[in-house]
């Protein structure tokens, strides 16, 4: 029985001072597209799963007859500059306390592997994107945001508040002796946005000296609408007030 999150480690990893991109679901979905597309990119292997009891109290029943629990998966890969952790999941802690001891469980295990840098992303919700969508950096240190500067991102012009887990991984990596930042893509914030996606990918391109192929996020993000909108009609199906059969004859009126 889980009274705290718990990592369940699935293989062992031998890592030189990787660096941790975390892409969870938020605005837009944009860093979890970014992510999701860099575990197929870059072939990396499953080394752990998260599952804590912040996470809704329910599983979700697979089509093919599985029953799937809400979890973090952890990657790992290499890549020409550097080795990679990767951080993706079905959805966020639901509460702030939730949200601390999951970032926590997180940064403990991945200073475990000797990681020195922690990278969390999010969609800047903007009324206005360019054709290509701008990426902003905050980071803990000058020397960290002036390498990711150095890679195509820009300084923010005002204060902006992060909520989530985007913005908490790497703030609380500082307490863990690790260096943060937290990358924010141009979004308007209303549809699942692959071009925010798209400019996330090309500036971690930069960053990890890899080729990663971004053409099949747009294919992704489509599919994730489809599927959100049938979730919703589902949903919306369960919510109709159900008719007792034995009155259904009184209301042959109603056409």
């Amino acid at each position: 029985m889980f009274t705290s999150s718990k990592i369940m480690r699935k293989k062992s990893a031998k890592l030189k001072q990787p660096v941790l991109i975390a892409g969870l679901p938020g605005i837009g979905l944009v860093s979890k597209l970014t992510v999701d597309n860099l575990v197929a990119q870059l072939k990396a292997r499953k080394i752990a799963a998260l599952h804590s009891p912040f996470f809704p109290n329910q599983v979700l029943a697979m089509k093919g007859g599985k029953l799937k629990p809400f979890t973090m998966k952890i990657y790992a890969a290499k890549a020409a500059r550097q080795d990679v952790v990767l951080l993706t999941g079905d959805i966020q802690p639901l509460t702030v306390e939730g949200q601390y001891e999951v970032c926590n469980k997180v940064l403990s295990y991945f200073n475990s592997l000797g990681g020195r840098k922690v990278v969390g992303m999010a969609g800047y919700s903007t009324a206005s994107v360019g054709k290509t969508p701008k990426v902003y950096c905050a980071a803990t240190s000058k020397e960290f945001f002036k390498q990711l500067k150095g890679f195509g991102a820009q300084k923010l012009s005002v204060h902006v508040p992060i909520v989530g887990m985007a913005g908490m991984l790497p703030a609380l990596a500082k307490n863990y002796g690790m260096e943060g930042a937290c990358l924010l893509a141009e979004t308007p914030g209303t549809t699942i946005d692959s071009s925010a996606a798209t400019a996330l990918t090309a500036l971690l391109e930069k960053m990890l000296g890899a080729k990663i192929n971004s053409s099949n996020i747009a294919k992704k993000a489509s599919k994730t609408n489809e599927l959100i909108q049938k979730i919703e009609a589902q949903a919306a199906q369960q919510q109709m007030p159900q008719i007792d059969p034995a009155k259904k004859a009184n209301l042959s009126y109603i056409h």
